[in-house]
């Protein structure tokens, strides 16, 4: 329903409602790790780095690496064709437009036959250009994103199973009072950090020097940031629960960066198609003009028979009329 299937729409619009399809179609794409499960154990590997401990770390790397490329590269392909032929109409209706609203333009498409074909190969190639170009680098951009694991990927907080996460008390006042759990006391410091940095980015004015100071701080706050992201205390042989946690954290991570790798797609597709469409089209005219306008004009050699015919008939005719000036004169 978000992105108005059954309106009708037209230029950016209709570009825009084809990103939004995009990022509904990787999402719905990303496939169901939990089918791989019996892969984990082998992407662990052994002895990683000389360490003889399970490489819990590499098996979700693993997953990352697959579901993503599973749900990335094939939708961007399907979308630049997508976009390639939204572009290819908007020209087809500017063509069409052109011929209704303009006498003169109509006029010369019927002069110069091979001038249509020609404005729309050069469109075509111009436009192929831009989807390959459009292709390559948001590819390529894309594999940093799954090619390494980074504990702290902004929206990412995985559940934790904490053992002893189990009510406590304490005396106060005589009383026995309930102490917050670890969970309890996770949440809370989250709620803490969001309104933390509410706080400090509107309690400042517009001010250069405050806002470098306070990115500086978020900075060495991230870097100092204590935050665990697998469990620390495996067995030596991979079991079929601590399977069942690294596909589940996988799952986790793997949805926390798809939604900034949506958000950093966005940037590349306005970037490389979008923009960059309206920029070559400012100077298609341009590109146009220079090309040789001679080779549109196909010859057409009948004329040249209809020429030396119609010489013919003026020659034939000034010979009788000086046939006629004679009768004249000797009558």
């Amino acid at each position: 329903g978000h992105i108005n299937p059954d309106k009708k729409l037209l230029g950016g619009k209709q570009f825009h409602r084809a990103v939004e399809l995009l990022n509904a179609t990787m999402t719905e794409a990303l496939p169901d790790i939990s089918l791989l499960k019996d892969h984990v154990a082998s992407g662990a590997g052994y002895l990683q780095g000389g360490l003889q401990q399970e490489n819990w770390e590499r098996a979700t790397l693993s997953l990352v690496k697959m579901s993503s490329k599973v749900a990335l590269h094939p939708g961007i392909n399907f979308f630049i064709k997508h976009a390639g032929t939204i572009f290819r109409h908007l020209f087809q209706v500017a063509l069409k437009d052109v011929k209704q609203r303009s006498v003169d333009s109509n006029r010369l498409l019927e002069i110069c036959p091979g001038l249509e074909n020609h404005l729309t190969d050069k469109f075509d190639e111009m436009v192929w250009t831009l989807m390959t170009n459009a292709a390559d680098k948001t590819h390529v951009s894309l594999e940093p994103w799954y090619s390494c694991l980074k504990t702290n990927l902004p929206n990412f907080h995985p559940t934790e199973e904490d053992t002893d996460d189990e009510d406590t008390f304490r005396i106060h006042g005589g009383e026995y009072v309930k102490t917050p759990c670890k969970s309890e006391i996770r949440e809370q410091q989250m709620r803490e950090g969001v309104v933390s940095k509410l706080t400090s980015f509107f309690q400042f004015s517009i001010d250069d020097g405050e806002a470098k100071k306070l990115l500086r701080q978020r900075g060495r706050q991230r870097a100092a940031e204590k935050r665990g992201f697998l469990a620390k205390e495996r067995t030596s042989m991979i079991n079929d629960d601590e399977t069942e946690k690294i596909v589940a954290f996988a799952y986790q991570y793997i949805y926390a960066l798809h939604e900034q790798i949506q958000v950093s797609l966005d940037f590349q597709i306005n970037h490389y198609l979008y923009n960059a469409f309206k920029d070559n089209i400012a100077n298609f005219s341009r590109v146009v003009s220079n090309d040789d306008w001679k080779e549109m004009i196909p010859a057409d050699n009948s004329l040249d028979d209809s020429i030396q015919e119609l010489k013919d008939k003026i020659t034939a005719l000034k010979g009788s009329l000086g046939d006629v000036q004679k009768m004249q004169t000797q009558f």
